[in-house]
């Protein structure tokens, strides 16, 4: 019984870190501002230097965080001074909105399974995994490579050293976004930034931000969902983003991630 006290008592704990982090984090999502030009330059210089094209700054542009339900709404009158997150433990990141706008923009396509297990057989595609060697390692599309776009933590600051005991509290692994992912996805494919390339993980994410009907009215153009006004984010589509941000030409995404691959019993290998 104690064991089982003292087990409600860190997840109990270890829930209020994780919601006054979330809230903390909220706050910065949430802030929208119509900044004088110079901190907007500002924050384009940060932009630069972390890599990043300085105009992006734009692409966040009617959009706002909606810490109630935790989703990204469209506002237009939103305008950010920053749109970079740094969080208190990992490595700091670029709002979704701001992503997806740049997908939306350069035209990434999500491509079926069916399609991809084609480009596979033709071996005219390379496939990457971008999930942890660990999920890679306990089964994966099959002839697809492994380069991971999160790392486990490095920090040891503490906050990083809270969030690994709350993440152990709750059996959860303590991750964050590897800076070196392109440079490595460049590496596993030879040096090539133009060879072609298909990226999933999990769960796959959409860029999609209607709802289909099988009504006949509805059919062909469907209905907007507030809560994908800007798709579904995902690891995967992230890593669209990074590639192309990278210099990489022909960066396509799997429709579903792993999950549909699997629910539709294409091949898997360990």
């Amino acid at each position: 019984m104690t064991e089982g006290r003292n087990y409600l008592l860190m997840v109990t704990i270890s829930m209020t870190v994780i919601k006054e982090i979330q809230r903390k984090n909220g706050q910065q999502r949430a802030v929208v501002v119509r900044s004088s030009s110079s901190v907007r330059e500002e924050s384009r210089k940060r932009l630069k230097e972390m890599g990043y094209d300085p105009y992006l700054l734009e692409a966040a542009s009617g959009s706002k965080w909606d810490p109630t339900f935790q989703r990204w709404v469209k506002d237009e009158r939103a305008e950010y001074e920053d749109i970079i997150i740094t969080p208190k433990a990992g490595s700091p990141y670029i709002i979704w909105p701001a992503i997806f706008q740049v997908l939306k923009q350069k035209g990434l396509e999500s491509l079926p399974t069916s399609e991809v297990e084609q480009l596979l057989e033709e071996n005219k595609v390379t496939v990457v995994d971008v999930r942890m060697k660990d999920q890679y390692a306990q089964n994966h599309i099959k002839g697809s490579i492994n380069v991971p776009m999160f790392r486990d933590s490095t920090g040891d600051g503490v906050w990083d050293n809270i969030k690994r005991v709350v993440n152990a509290a709750l059996m959860l692994r303590s991750t964050e976004r590897d800076p070196e992912f392109p440079q490595k996805v460049l590496e596993a494919v030879g040096g090539e930034k133009d060879r072609p390339l298909v990226l999933y993980c999990g769960m796959g994410g959409s860029m999609e931000t209607k709802i289909e009907s099988n009504k006949k009215r509805y059919k062909d153009k469907g209905y907007e969902d507030v809560d994908k006004s800007f798709g579904r984010e995902s690891r995967s589509l992230k890593a669209c983003f990074e590639l192309i941000n990278a210099g990489f030409s022909d960066v396509k995404h799997l429709k579903g991630g792993f999950s549909t691959w699997k629910y539709e019993k294409k091949a898997v290998e360990q």
